[in-house]
C-alpha cells in the first residue's frame, strides 16, 4: 500500500476513533440520545470501509475480516458494533442489543484466528 494512502487510512482511523469516544460520552448521559448515537455509529461505519460496508454487513464474520483486510479498521468496527448494541439496549431494543453483540464476537473471533 503507498505510503500517502496508508497515512490517509491511520487518519481516518483516529478520527473515527475519536468520534467512537465521544458518541460513548453522549450515551452514557441516557436514552434520549441513543437515536442520534446509533445512527452516527451506522454513519461511522460506513465511512470507515466505504463501499465495501454493504457487503461486510451481508456477510458472515469470517468473511467480513477476510474483505476488510485491516485488523486495525476491524478492531474499530467490532467497538461501533458494541456501541451500536449498548445504544440499542437503550432504546430498549433488546434482541437487536444481543444480535449486534453477537456479530461483534463474531467479528472479534474471526479477527483473532487470522491474527
Amino acid at each position: 500500500m503507498p505510503s500517502s494512502q496508508s497515512d490517509y487510512i491511520l487518519r481516518m482511523i483516529e478520527q473515527l476513533a475519536s468520534g467512537l469516544r465521544r458518541l460513548r460520552e453522549r450515551l452514557a448521559r441516557g436514552a434520549p440520545e441513543a437515536p442520534e448515537v446509533l445512527e452516527e455509529a451506522r454513519a461511522s461505519q460506513a465511512e470507515l470501509f466505504g463501499p465495501l460496508w454493504p457487503t461486510l454487513r451481508a456477510v458472515d464474520a469470517e468473511t467480513a475480516v477476510s474483505l476488510a483486510a485491516d485488523a486495525r479498521r476491524t478492531r474499530l468496527w467490532i467497538d461501533f458494533l458494541r456501541l451500536e448494541a449498548d445504544a440499542a439496549r437503550a432504546l430498549g431494543d433488546e434482541p437487536g442489543a444481543e444480535r449486534l453483540a453477537r456479530r461483534a464476537d463474531a467479528v472479534e473471533r474471526a479477527l483473532g484466528a487470522v491474527e
